[in-house]
């Protein structure tokens, strides 16, 4: 966790490759769309910043950014 964002790759969410809810456990259930899935599936090493959403509910998470490589 980083504030109240928190880190997560792609390989650590199971490396969906079709938009879908993922839950992690512990956490909550990460909502990725589209453009998150093909953010992922066309970058080496894709990761996200996450964040809890009230309008999701209390274990609704979405991305709030991508990371860049280097």
């Amino acid at each position: 966790m980083v504030g109240d964002r928190y880190y997560l790759t792609w390989e650590e969410l199971g490396k969906p490759t079709v938009p879908t809810d993922v839950e992690v456990p512990g956490l909550g259930i990460v909502y990725l769309d589209d453009a998150d899935v093909f953010y992922a599936v066309n970058t080496p090493g894709a990761a996200f910043y996450l964040r809890k959403s009230k309008s999701l509910g209390e274990n609704g998470l979405v991305v709030v950014s991508r990371v860049r490589p280097a």
